[in-house]
């Protein structure tokens, strides 16, 4: 593809001199000398670059493997089972005349009967004093009321479930009423505390003592009129102070004062202060209780009343409901 250019010709030759020539082969021997240099140079600079790629390459050592990672034991877990789905329930309706709720431990007579005391005399609930003698489920109340209005107020609760009408103190400042509370009979106690302030207690009247109490009806002993209406000495506690002297005689007085009124058993003539009095009826005694008539309490200034449940006895500022016992 390429022509071969032919040499260009000079016009003129140039001269050679003996000066140029000696230059020239100067050069060449520079020139030689020059490129056995740089040859020379070059071999060793390739032998370097050989040894360095033929020399093991000094490689820093590797790191160490870590030692294989020792598995943790497996946590066995119990397989957790689907809860089961319960069955629906058909709604409960509460019947009509379903029981109130009552605070919890109102299977105590005291708890329940407490709540509705609480409610008719607007009592507030505190601790009851150490120095009362009631069960430990006793329910204690405090009130700004007077015992007349209390008195009244609860007795036109309990209508139709009174045991026995209140029992009044010495002074009227305490009395008790007696009713009953499902299958047990339950007590309501007030103590004065100021003029308008009042200590209402609710306890339970333990089956012993109710045993007790029903069990203290005696048989009925010799002299006894039948249908007629007699009281217990014990009954009369509060209102008149009974002390039996032995042979059949008994002393009565009214708490409130008064003349004594001594009596014999079988015997209608008593014995009133200085006087004698004549009774409707005999009392009678059994050896350890006195069956007292009781109108014969009039000998000695009580009244008598009827009441919702028994009559209510007053000697004095002192009152009580009592039932009498008719054989």
């Amino acid at each position: 593809m390429f022509e071969r250019s032919h040499p260009v010709k000079l016009p003129f030759p140039r001269p050679v001199t003996a000066s140029s020539d000696v230059l020239l082969s100067g050069s060449r021997s520079a020139g030689g000398i020059i490129a056995a240099l740089t040859l020379t140079g070059l071999f060793t600079c390739l032998f370097s670059i050989a040894a360095a790629q033929t020399a093991p390459v000094q490689t820093a050592p590797a790191p160490a493997a870590p030692a294989p990672a020792q598995p943790a034991p497996a946590q066995t877990t119990p397989a957790q089972t689907a809860p089961a789905t319960p069955a629906p329930v058909a709604p409960v309706v509460a019947p009509r005349n379903a029981a109130p709720l009552t605070l919890p431990g109102s299977s105590n007579v005291a708890s329940a009967l407490g709540i509705e005391v609480s409610a008719t005399v607007k009592g507030r609930l505190i601790n009851c004093p150490k120095t009362l003698k009631v069960s430990g489920g006793a329910v204690c109340l405090y009130t700004q009321n007077t015992l007349p209005v209390l008195r009244s107020l609860l007795r036109g609760k309990f209508s139709g479930r009174i045991v026995s009408d209140w029992k009044t103190g010495a002074g009227e400042k305490s009395a008790s009423l007696l009713v009953k509370a499902g299958s047990q009979n339950a007590y309501v106690l007030l103590a004065q505390l100021s003029p308008t302030e009042t200590l209402v207690v609710v306890d339970g009247v333990p089956q012993a003592q109710a045993t007790t109490a029903t069990l203290a009806r005696p048989a009925m002993p010799a002299g006894i009129v039948k249908g007629e209406r007699y009281v217990l000495d014990s009954d009369l506690k509060g209102l008149v102070n009974v002390a039996g002297v032995g042979n059949g005689v008994y002393r009565m007085a009214s708490v409130s004062g008064g003349p004594v009124l001594s009596v014999t058993s079988g015997k209608k003539i008593a014995t009133l202060g200085a006087g004698s009095v004549e009774l409707t009826l005999p009392p009678v005694s059994d050896g350890k209780n006195l069956l007292f008539p009781l109108d014969g309490l009039r000998a000695l200034g009580c009244t008598l009343a009827p009441a919702q449940v028994g009559v209510t006895v007053a000697c004095g500022s002192s009152s009580a409901n009592i039932r009498p016992i008719v054989f």
